[in-house]
């Protein structure tokens, strides 16, 4: 039995790297010339009825061949992948691009998402973590120039995080004193989801005069918090034949949307651990159900925060390649960022 179900797993992860490298359904006799010569086709036949029936093979109405399923990807990346680490050269191509990165996460994690897209030929994915969830430490005021304020927040694990406000008027010193102190008592000990509702309670409170000014200070905060996705926006792909549908390619264009990539890592969040590599396909992602779109997602730590990288690209993609890469990729800016941190 145990070996039996060996030969399965064989023949089902040679049918999936020849489908990856061919776009064709594969047939027996290829299975049997290139993967396993020592034994029939007739067997290997037999075997794919048997994968059939488990759902992980399917085949088309034209063809006597057979393509993997999206859950056959699953077992395949889940289950059947060994999973090393990737070439020497390419991780050297990784450290050389990553440590020429400036001290900013903003950068570092654009940088990622153009490396990833390069590096798989897909569409590299960064997602910053949500600052809107960490607690904050502490929060300075400093005048810019005119209407522009620049807030400093101190988030927990000594991380900082600057937004740029800009008020329409500009503030006398007791103004900006007043507001400084407003935004301590708001801010301080609690993280923004949960300020948001302490100034809807107090708002009343506030003097007429300055509510206005602390709405407009206050959505301008929230709006920048906002997880930020950063795209290689390398759309060569589309090319492939998977995505000849114009519903194929809308599809992958709607999935990069922000919302979108936020409602994924969300997902993926509730049922798996931040560092975990997780592939989504279209069973799993509502609005790409019955297309040839996947994604592959593992999280990153900043602190106590969460952000998260990804490849975005047909069910064919070369999971051998890539899933190792993301992995790499996503220590290294686990690296990364703890350095940051360190010289913030």
């Amino acid at each position: 039995m145990v070996r039996t179900k060996e030969l399965e797993n064989k023949v089902l992860a040679s049918v999936i790297r020849e489908y990856i490298a061919t776009a064709q359904p594969v047939s027996s006799r290829v299975i049997v010339e290139k993967y396993i010569p020592n034994i029939s086709a007739a067997t290997v036949r037999n075997i794919m009825v048997g994968l059939e029936k488990r759902g992980v093979l399917t085949h088309p109405f034209t063809s006597s061949g057979r393509i993997p399923t999206n859950s056959g990807y699953k077992y395949y990346v889940d289950t059947l992948m060994a999973s090393p680490e990737p070439e020497d050269s390419v991780k050297h191509a990784i450290h050389e691009a990553l440590n020429r990165t400036p001290s900013d996460i903003e950068m570092l994690l654009n940088l990622t998402s153009r490396l990833l897209g390069t590096m798989t030929d897909e569409i590299g994915v960064a997602m910053a973590p949500v600052f809107m969830k960490g607690v904050v430490d502490d929060i300075q005021l400093l005048e810019l120039s005119g209407d522009r304020l620049l807030l400093v927040f101190q988030i927990e694990n000594g991380l900082v995080k600057t937004v740029m406000v800009e008020t329409r008027q500009v503030l006398n010193k007791s103004r900006l004193q007043f507001i400084q102190s407003l935004f301590k008592e708001l801010f301080v000990g609690v993280n923004l989801y949960t300020m948001k509702q302490k100034l809807e309670r107090i708002l009343n409170d506030i003097p007429s005069g300055e509510r206005g000014l602390v709405e407009l200070i206050c959505g301008q905060i929230e709006q920048q918090m906002m997880p930020r996705i950063h795209t290689s926006e390398n759309y060569s792909f589309l090319a492939k034949p998977e995505f000849r549908e114009p519903a194929d390619s809308a599809v992958v264009h709607l999935l990069m949307t922000d919302g979108w990539m936020f409602r994924l890592r969300e997902k993926i969040s509730v049922t798996h651990s931040s560092d975990a590599l997780t592939l989504l396909t279209g069973d799993d992602i509502d609005f790409v159900a019955g297309t040839n779109c996947s994604v592959l997602m593992s999280g990153f730590t900043l602190g106590n925060l969460e952000g998260a990288l990804a490849v975005v690209g047909p069910s064919r993609m070369d999971y051998d390649f890539i899933v190792p890469l993301l992995g790499f990729v996503r220590r290294k800016i686990n690296e990364k960022i703890n350095h940051i941190k360190k010289n913030i």
